[in-house]
C-alpha cells in the first residue's frame, strides 16, 4: 500500500510539474479593416539574456509559425528555456525583386513568461510613423540638397505615383534621423517629383553608382540605403 501511495504521489507531482511549465502564445492577425490575414509570420523571442547559462549562447532563441486562413496562430513555448519572451509579427512582401519584412502592430508589446498561456493580437497595415516605429514600417523617401545648393527644403512636397497601380501619395517631408524624409509608403516602384512653395524642383537619384542627372521626375523602388528600404534623392531649384 505504501508503494502504491508513493507511486500515486510521484505521478501527481509529474502532472503538476508539466502543468507548471506549460506555455503557449496565441492570437489573431488582421488588416486595418479587421479582416483576418493568412501566412503572416509570428514569432516569440527570448528576452531574458542569461546567455552564459544557455547552451544556445550567441544565437537567437525563438519559435515561429504562420497564421492560418482564419488569421489565427498558436505557438507552443513549453520547449523553450524559462524566462521572459516578446512576440511580434511580420508580413513578407516583394520590394524590387527582394523579400522585405513589413512589421505588424501589436496591441500589447509587454513581455510575458514562457510558461504562461498568453494572448497577442496584431494588425498588419502601413504605419507612417509612431512612438514604436519612428520610421514607419514601409518605404522611406529621403531628400537631400544638391551639392553647393543651400535651399531650405523643410517644406518640400513630394508626389509619388505607383508605377503599377497608379496610386498617388502626396506628402510634405519631415525631419528624421535619416534627414528630411517621408515615411510609411507601401513598397513598390514609383515615379517621384518634388515641389517647393508651389514651384517644381529638379530631382535626381542620390547614392553610390548613381549619376546626378536632374530631371522633373525620377523612377525607382525602395531598395536604396543601408537597410534596402529607401529611395534617396537630391533636389534643386
Amino acid at each position: 500500500m505504501h508503494g502504491k501511495t508513493t507511486g500515486l504521489t510521484f505521478a501527481i507531482y509529474l502532472l503538476g510539474a508539466v502543468s507548471a511549465f506549460a506555455g503557449s502564445v496565441r492570437g489573431i492577425v488582421v488588416d486595418n479593416e479587421g479582416n483576418p490575414l493568412s501566412d503572416v509570420h509570428v514569432e516569440v523571442v527570448y528576452q531574458t539574456f542569461n546567455a552564459d547559462q544557455l547552451m544556445d549562447y550567441g544565437q537567437s532563441i525563438k519559435s515561429e509559425t504562420q497564421t492560418g486562413q482564419d488569421g489565427r496562430y498558436d505557438i507552443d513555448t513549453t520547449h523553450l528555456p524559462p524566462g521572459e519572451y516578446s512576440a511580434h509579427a511580420y508580413q513578407i512582401v516583394m520590394n524590387g525583386g527582394r523579400e522585405t519584412h513589413v512589421d505588424a502592430v501589436g496591441g500589447d508589446l509587454s513581455t510575458f513568461a514562457g510558461n504562461a498561456d498568453t494572448i497577442r493580437n496584431f494588425v498588419v497595415g502601413i504605419v507612417e510613423h509612431s512612438d514604436d516605429m519612428p520610421y514607419g514600417n514601409a518605404g522611406i523617401f529621403v531628400v537631400n540638397n544638391a551639392i553647393m545648393d543651400y535651399t531650405d527644403l523643410s517644406e518640400t512636397e513630394i508626389t509619388l505615383v505607383h508605377i503599377e497601380t497608379g496610386t498617388v501619395y502626396v506628402r510634405t517631408v519631415r525631419p528624421t534621423g535619416e534627414g528630411l524624409a517621408i515615411t510609411g509608403i507601401p513598397f513598390g516602384k514609383y515615379r517621384a517629383s518634388a515641389r517647393l512653395a508651389g514651384r517644381p524642383m529638379q530631382i535626381a537619384l542620390w547614392g553610390p553608382g548613381e549619376n546626378d542627372v536632374f530631371a522633373s521626375s525620377i523612377e525607382h523602388d525602395f531598395t536604396m540605403g543601408f537597410s534596402g528600404n529607401q529611395i534617396q534623392v537630391v533636389i534643386k531649384p
